[in-house]
């Protein structure tokens, strides 16, 4: 596979303006415009690529854990940008007609999961005023994971070919946006990582009466789906009483300029349509039930250990 950068420290590289490199041997705190925060990124010495395309399809994979709606306690308060994530969010759980001032949020919220160990979620939402007489879809309370990517691999390759635009006499964005061969998204790695947060922190949200969310990026959704689809049949709940909700994230192409604090960066929004509701127990029996009898497998021959 080949990669394209698309954004380089929070500026979309689509658009033919130049973007000036960012001197990361200083290691710098240069502001992050996805949160209230300097660039982890530049400030490690690293590559400032908020998110690659996939250079046939230009499907997104976001490479910065802090790109989609990243949260910290000592982030203080939520930016333009993350409230704008968070409240498409809650129009998508709740009720499409929430205002902010509805929406509550807490931040890395720890989960104790034995003494010596615990989790924390993203965030923890919910609504003002829940509804809780509706039977069909009682609100509750839901933590809330963000999953927009990844790495890649041959990372070397891309920070090799940035650093090159970087040390030209004249940095154009036609350089910088010119393919890398051999990276492409670890959709695999994403996607092992998260499995266990769904079992641990879906686990302790179904038994404190909550529900679980996570929001994906649409290649992981397009790994996940097929595969899991195979083990069983999931029902629509989104209309139900869900309690777990996957919901995936795309670049919005008629987005073109965000009036945000991210003015320059690409638009996302939540594909409803590839989206799930459907019951917790369900989805852990997905996941649990991959693949299938092997006759072959334990079958001869075998070598001795002499």
């Amino acid at each position: 596979m080949t990669v394209i950068v698309a954004e380089y420290l929070g500026v979309r590289t689509d658009t033919g303006s130049p973007i000036t490199p960012v001197n990361v041997s200083s290691r710098a705190k240069i502001p992050c415009p996805f949160r209230n925060a300097h660039c982890d990124k530049a400030a490690r010495g690293n590559k400032p690529v908020c998110s690659v395309w996939d250079a046939d399809t230009r499907e997104l994979w976001i490479v910065c854990s802090h790109r989609l709606c990243a949260t910290s306690p000592k982030d203080q308060p939520l930016n333009e940008h993350q409230k704008t994530i968070l409240h498409s969010v809650a129009q998508t759980i709740f009720t499409p007609d929430i205002t902010r001032p509805d929406v509550l949020v807490k931040r890395e919220t720890a989960i104790p999961v034995t003494e010596d160990s615990s989790y924390s979620a993203d965030y923890v939402m919910w609504r003002r005023n829940p509804n809780t007489t509706t039977l069909t879809a009682p609100d509750r309370p839901v933590i809330l994971e963000m999953q927009g990517g990844g790495e890649t691999t041959a990372t070397g390759e891309l920070t090799r070919h940035i650093d090159q635009w970087e040390k030209l006499p004249s940095p154009t964005i036609e350089i910088l946006t010119q393919p890398v061969k051999k990276t492409a998204p670890l959709v695999t790695n994403a996607w092992r990582r998260q499995q266990e947060q769904f079992l641990v922190k879906g686990n302790v949200a179904m038994m404190t009466g909550g529900k679980m969310v996570f929001c994906i990026g649409s290649m992981i959704e397009r790994y996940l789906m097929p595969r899991l689809r195979e083990t069983i049949q999931f029902r629509d709940l989104r209309q139900s009483n869900w309690t777990l909700a996957l919901l995936t994230f795309i670049e919005d192409p008629s987005e073109t300029q965000r009036p945000d604090c991210a003015p320059h960066s690409l638009a996302l929004k939540i594909d409803v349509e590839r989206s799930l509701f459907t019951n917790y127990s369900s989805f852990v029996q997905a996941i649990t039930n991959q693949g299938s009898p092997c006759n072959s497998l334990f079958a001869e021959p075998y070598i001795t250990l002499e």
